[in-house]
C-alpha cells in the first residue's frame, strides 16, 4: 500500500497511531457488544422462559445499522478500506503518489454521494412521521447512525486528502 510521503524519521500524521483508539472504534466496539448481548439475552430468554422482547430483534438490527456505519469512519481514518493498490506499488513514487491521490479524490467523490442518499433516506422517514410500533420512537431517529456515520466517513477522508496534499511538498 502507498501511503502519503513522509520524510524519513517523520511520522504520517494523517494516520493515527495503532496503539491510539479513536472514538468511532469505541462506539463501534459498544454497539457491536450491545447487539450481541442483546441477541444473546434473546435466544436465552425464548429457549428457557419461552417469552422474548418486542424490540429485541428490531433493537439488534438498529444497533448494528448504527455500529456498521460509525465503524466504517474508523476504518477510514486508518486507511484500511479495501481497495487495488497493485498499480501504485509498481509506480515510482511520486506517479504512485499522485495515483493514490487520484483515488483519495474519487473516494470522497463516493462518500459525498452517499451522504446524499442517506440525506434523502433520512428525509423520507422523517417526512413519513411513521413511530416504530415496538418502541414508540419516530422511526427516522432510530436510523439516524446511517448520515452520522457516513458524515464522519466524510470529516475522515477529506482529512486524508488535505494530508495527501500536504504532503507534495516533499515530492516536488
Amino acid at each position: 500500500m502507498v501511503e502519503t510521503f513522509v520524510p524519513p524519521g517523520e511520522e504520517d500524521p494523517s494516520i493515527p497511531a495503532e496503539d491510539t483508539m479513536l472514538i468511532e472504534e469505541v462506539i463501534g466496539v459498544i454497539l457491536y457488544v450491545s447487539a450481541a448481548v442483546l441477541a444473546g439475552a434473546q435466544i436465552v430468554m425464548r429457549a428457557l422462559f419461552n417469552i422474548g422482547l418486542v424490540w429485541g430483534q428490531e433493537g439488534v438490527v438498529i444497533l448494528i445499522v448504527w455500529a456498521v456505519y460509525i465503524g466504517a469512519a474508523a476504518v477510514t481514518a486508518r486507511r484500511r478500506h479495501v481497495r487495488m493498490d497493485l498499480i501504485a506499488m509498481m509506480l515510482p513514487t511520486r506517479p504512485a503518489a499522485v495515483l493514490e491521490t487520484v483515488a483519495a479524490l474519487a473516494f470522497v467523490a463516493y462518500v459525498v454521494l452517499i451522504m446524499i442518499a442517506a440525506a434523502r433516506f433520512q428525509y423520507f422517514l422523517f417526512e413519513g412521521q411513521d413511530i416504530d410500533p415496538s418502541t414508540g420512537v419516530p422511526t427516522w431517529t432510530l436510523f439516524l447512525g446511517l448520515p452520522l456515520g457516513v458524515l464522519c466517513m466524510l470529516r475522515r477522508s477529506v482529512n486524508d486528502l488535505r494530508a495527501r496534499f500536504a504532503s507534495y511538498r516533499y515530492l516536488l
